[in-house]
């Protein structure tokens, strides 16, 4: 009976976790679910001191003496906060990273999603306007590998059988994949 139930088991804790979010659920206690990206844009210093989780694409990342600023293509959040494969999106966002973070992995066209706490806006220059940025802080990120970013969760079963011409046997099978 255990032996059955060991592998059942597994099985289970891995479904369950390949489909969780990626911000832990220490730092989503602290989220607040009520602030929309539109909302944040059309008024960053409103939600100052709030924390929200935003994903998109990276466009840019610049490296500064103790911190490292990433501006991101917002795009909604699919339900393991990862950044959809759309053309649509409410506009850009700035995060302030401390430390490090080399630009050749933080590259643009990654996907990326962050908690952080709004600190106000940012008023840059983009092509011939001045764009307002919401700015975010840093408190928990997650880098999507490029193989998370082309490829979904994946999940099969298959069932095979057979019949043998030595001796009048057969044969069956049973897989599953992931």
């Amino acid at each position: 009976m255990i032996r059955r139930i060991g592998p059942t088991f597994c099985l289970l804790v891995l479904l369950i976790s390949a489909c969780a979010p990626v911000i832990s659920q220490t730092t989503m206690n602290t989220v607040d679910k009520n602030i929309s990206f539109a909302a944040l844009q059309q008024n960053p210093d409103a939600f100052k001191g709030r924390v929200v989780v935003l994903g998109g694409q990276i466009i840019a990342t610049t490296v500064k003496a103790d911190e490292t600023w990433i501006e991101v293509l917002e795009k909604p959040l699919d339900y393991q906060q990862k950044p959809s494969d759309t053309d649509k999106s409410s506009g850009r966002f700035l995060v302030r990273f401390q430390g490090f973070l080399d630009p050749a992995i933080y590259a643009s066209g990654r996907k990326l999603t962050v908690a952080g706490q709004v600190d106000g806006k940012v008023i840059r220059p983009l092509k011939e306007i001045n764009y307002t940025y919401p700015l975010l802080s840093a408190r928990e990120h997650y880098l999507w590998k490029l193989s998370d970013t082309y490829s979904s969760p994946r999940f099969g079963i298959g069932i095979g059988g057979g019949i043998g011409s030595h001796g009048g046997g057969g044969g069956m099978g049973v897989g599953v994949g992931f």
